[in-house]
């Protein structure tokens, strides 16, 4: 259906960017028509044109890839193709000039690797096409292979194609490297970023340490601690296997009565809605009629799902119950061994824990008050421990089964020393300013290379 749309819109789109259909044309003479030059070097209208579908074309599935929409034959969206379209061949020919200028090649073995690369990305997209194949169960493979081969020539996938593709690709990252060759990143650079990465951080999160302990959790680059964050770790002693399906299945009872609940009521609203209507017509009288059987209906269904969702809600605390009374003995030994005289909590952490987010967790989970992506029952008990080395007793949680939790350390309150992040600021900005300096560098060939456009041969 999609292909149909994009097809559709396609031919609307030839149709406007050929112009008025009463003109008669000589095609190839049209086709031929300059629109951009450099030099010698020439760009045609067909070639314009082939590069402005492919703009659109890529911009319209990019969008239906996200479920928007994207008008091909919007002039507004056909004009920001085309000015796109244009920079990118004006660039292309700048580059390769400079290319040429600089004597910029590859190697015997970079040419070698292209040719690989290009064989193996031929052969992918051939054996792919394997799977379109028209009536491919009764042909042998050889068949099915030259089919396919065939289908990927004929939809411009060649390994020629791919070479030349290639080829262009480390040629340009030639001319980056060369156009970036200079650029440095400064220590005085590097402070004033992180002086800057400071600030922030210390505004973001100075009075939300919740939020600084989510963002640490999920290993977010932190420039700033703010007061209140504690480390700890845990020995996870989760539901059996059973006892974890029949808390589900109760809960999703709870689900199911409290959708029912809401359906009834609505229908009860409705009703009495209808009841509250002034007038007696015999439409308004016949409305409130059938209103007061919709009500009366309604308000059994209402209790009914008031029942269930009062027995649901009972057998998820009975399943729960029954859940930890199950780990109870186990947990109580595991205490035990954490209270014997000469224990290791790690040891017994790393035979004992079942939860994978502590595997490799050297500094253990960032914790503090308001956070809400930890379960409340381990976050209230956590920050409840008095001082680095105490280990609750067994905590109930909210979803999964028993925890233990034992104070690591504190966070130190204040900015993070540089040297923690100074590679990463460094690398980050020597990033930025690279693709600033190549950006500016291809700007200043294209506008060297004196290219002469004629947009107005388009429209003809």
């Amino acid at each position: 259906m999609r292909k149909k749309a994009l097809l559709a819109a396609m031919m609307a789109l030839v149709l406007l960017l050929s112009g008025c259909a009463l003109i008669v044309k000589d095609e190839a003479v049209d086709n031929a028509t300059e629109i951009i030059r450099m030099g010698d070097k020439v760009i045609t209208k067909k070639e314009v044109k082939d590069q402005i579908d492919n703009v659109l074309y890529q911009n319209y599935q990019l969008h239906s890839m996200y479920g928007y929409s994207y008008d091909v034959t919007d002039p507004d969206i056909i004009a920001q193709a085309q000015e796109s379209a244009v920079t990118a061949l004006k660039e292309d020919l700048a580059l390769t000039a400079k290319i040429e200028e600089l004597g910029i090649t590859l190697t015997d073995e970079e040419q070698e690797a292209v040719k690989n690369a290009a064989q193996e990305d031929y052969d992918y997209i051939v054996n792919s096409a394997k799977s379109y194949v028209e009536g491919a169960d009764g042909m042998d493979e050889e068949a099915i292979a030259e089919a396919a081969k065939k289908m990927a020539e004929e939809a411009g996938y060649t390994v020629e194609s791919y070479v030349e593709s290639e080829t262009k690709s480390k040629l340009e990252s030639k001319l980056r490297d060369y156009a970036i060759k200079d650029v440095v990143v400064t220590d005085e650079e590097i402070q004033a970023e992180y002086d800057s990465k400071v600030e922030a951080d210390k505004e973001t999160y100075a009075e939300n340490a919740g939020s600084w302990a989510t963002a640490a959790n999920n290993n977010t680059t932190l420039y700033y601690t703010p007061a209140g964050v504690r480390r700890v770790k845990q020995i996870l002693t989760k539901f059996k296997d059973e006892d974890q399906t029949a808390i589900d299945d109760a809960k999703q009872k709870v689900s199911d009565a409290t959708t029912a609940r809401s359906a009834a009521q609505a229908k009860i609203d409705s009703a009495n809605e209808t009841l509250a209507l002034e007038g007696d017509t015999d439409e308004i009288k016949e409305a409130k009629e059938a209103a007061q059987a919709d009500l009366e209906a309604a308000q059994k269904e209402l209790d009914e799902a008031d029942k269930a969702l009062t027995d649901a809600s009972q057998a998820v605390t009975d399943a729960t119950d029954k859940a930890f009374a199950n780990l109870d003995e186990e947990v109580d030994a595991i205490l035990a061994s954490l209270d014997a005289e000469g224990a290791d909590w790690q040891t017994i952490m790393d035979e004992k824990n079942q939860d994978p987010g502590m595997t490799g967790n050297e500094k253990g989970y960032a914790v503090a008050e308001g956070m809400t992506n930890f379960d409340s029952a381990f976050v209230d008990a956590a920050m409840a421990l008095e001082k680095p080395g105490d280990h609750s007793g067994k905590v109930k949680g909210n979803s999964y089964g028993y925890y233990i939790i034992r104070y690591e350390s504190d966070e130190a309150e204040g900015p993070v020393a540089l040297d923690e992040v100074k590679e990463k600021i460094s690398s980050s900005l020597l990033s930025t300013k690279q693709t600033e300096a190549y950006n500016a560098a291809k700007a200043q060939w294209v506008e060297e290379a004196g290219i002469k456009v004629d947009l107005n041969a388009l429209k003809d």
